[in-house]
């Protein structure tokens, strides 16, 4: 090709057949009144469901669990994974303890 023809070239000159229709996003369902959550169902199940005292037990077998994975660790990198993971553990059983009493305060005072 000279580069007069290089000038007008078009991809879509070599290339025939329709062009596709352009793509539209979908639509996400409207949540139903039983499902619309703020999205930390599983913490919502466990405030209706369970006690404070079994939430912290478990909790608190989570976290002997990941000490004792702490105390065996013989990498860095396992002690470093022990040590986040202790401290989110630990922080949330805080937000429980949160949670929990902001419950117990909500109901009450039910008016508000």
């Amino acid at each position: 090709m000279a580069d007069d023809d290089l000038k007008s070239f078009k991809i879509g000159d070599m290339q025939g057949g329709p062009r596709a229709a352009p793509v539209t996003p979908k639509q996400a369902p409207e949540p139903t009144p039983e499902s619309q959550s703020v999205g930390f169902a599983r913490i919502e199940k466990l405030l209706e469901a369970e006690t404070p005292d079994g939430v912290s037990t478990q909790l608190t077998s989570i976290l002997g669990n990941l000490e004792q994975f702490d105390a065996d660790a013989t990498t860095p990198k396992d002690k470093s994974a022990s040590k986040k993971a202790i401290a989110a553990v630990e922080r949330a059983a805080d937000l429980m303890d949160y949670l929990f009493q902001t419950k117990a305060a909500m109901g009450a005072n039910p008016s508000g």
